[in-house]
């Protein structure tokens, strides 16, 4: 095929995979991707439903419409303490679209991009469909706290951008304030973008997440992503936004015009309403929290070291204390035997780990963990 060969060389995530090969089991618990199971709040539902039947539902304003970009723009700084302006925002077809934006904005053919190890699998795609080059920073030594002297390791000239995903898909990690304020203030003077994403920042478990966006000083080169698939449950409305300068807002908006126009007006009123009357999800974070701590006590009790996850609803488990030949043949074996479907730490450049979604209820989850218990029992080291 006469197409670009970088798209030819990229495939469909591990994630993705998993899931669907799952279905191949009349009786499967699939733990792999990260969608919430919790309802989309009634209100949210409701309200925009009267909007549709309503309103003509034409093109949304470019960037976003002024109330739902408000609502942001108060939410983020009153809870944050950032410092943002309405023109500073940009509302986008999920967290997803933000991203892709974000590269292909800032990124020319050779610039290096620092992932912290483990990563979301959707950054590498479009590190490499813009010409840009991943160097991945391992964390694991470091109970998967990114360091500035870690950091320090890996600039280069050809640095571009750092991304940091905290809370952390896979581990449910967060930074320390201290790590932060350290790495914040050694790219001070350095020429590299911040993309943060931040996308799990509402389902935090001890109030310690920082935001970058309280760095006021680094605004010029944050690139602050966020949304409400997982906030809020509303992963089928795509809906996500842009938190960055206005200089460069106006440099991104250029890309987002000529890659989607914009989101759906049904999905950016849905946002509005998810902002303006229910911004407090703190029930679903507690229904989120309980489950992690559940899965988290189960594996250690069967000898699989986890971290106790800060925030997400993931639990990023170690296989070092088994026989096991690869992460992938495990989850794959696990499929197969027991029908439980979970993503091998491969997926997030680590070998040796393996990630379960906390998206079902203690019930459920109970099942699988008797499952995989059953089954590593023959490889215990």
């Amino acid at each position: 095929m006469n197409i670009n060969p970088k798209v030819i060389n990229i495939e469909i995530s591990l994630i993705r995979q998993i899931s669907i090969k799952s279905r191949e089991y009349k009786d499967v618990i699939n733990l792999t991707v990260g969608e919430p199971d919790l309802p989309i709040p009634a209100k949210i539902v409701e309200e925009t439903t009267i909007y549709m039947k309503n309103n003509r539902m034409g093109y949304p304003m470019l960037g976003g419409s002024l109330e739902i970009r408000e609502e942001i723009i108060n939410f983020y700084n009153t809870k944050y303490g950032s410092s943002y302006k309405v023109d500073e925002a940009i509302v986008t077809a999920g967290a997803t679209e933000a991203i892709s934006i974000a590269l292909k904005t800032i990124l020319n053919k050779g610039d290096e991009v620092l992932i912290p190890l483990p990563f979301y699998p959707g950054y590498l795609p479009n590190v490499d469909l813009n010409g840009g080059k991943s160097i991945f920073i391992d964390t694991t030594t470091d109970e998967l706290q990114l360091t500035v002297e870690t950091l320090k390791k890996h600039i280069t000239p050809k640095t571009k951008a750092l991304i940091l995903n905290y809370p952390n898909n896979p581990s449910g990690a967060i930074l320390s304030k201290k790590n932060l304020d350290e790495i914040m203030e050694f790219l001070r003077d350095k020429d590299i973008y911040i993309i943060s994403d931040e996308i799990y920042s509402e389902i935090t478990f001890n109030d310690d997440f920082l935001s970058v966006g309280k760095y006021d000083f680094l605004k010029e080169k944050i690139i602050l992503i966020n949304g409400f698939s997982k906030s809020h449950s509303m992963t089928g409305w795509r809906l996500g936004y842009i938190l960055t300068s206005k200089e460069l807002r106006d440099q991104l908006i250029k890309v987002h015009q000529y890659t989607i126009t914009s989101p759906s007006v049904v999905s950016e009123y849905g946002g509005y309403i998810a902002l303006s009357k229910c911004s407090d999800m703190s029930s679903y974070t507690k229904e989120y929290q309980k489950r992690c701590e559940y899965v988290y006590n189960r594996l250690n009790s069967m000898g699989i070291v986890t971290l106790k996850p800060k925030g997400s609803f993931y639990i990023f488990g170690s296989l070092a204390n088994f026989n096991l030949p690869s992460s992938l043949d495990f989850a794959l074996d696990l499929l197969d035997t027991k029908h439980v479907a979970i993503v091998p730490g491969i997926a997030f450049g680590v070998e040796g780990y393996f990630r379960i979604s906390c998206t079902k209820s203690v019930e459920i989850l109970k099942i699988a963990l008797d499952k995989i218990e059953n089954y590593i029992k023959t490889y215990r080291s």
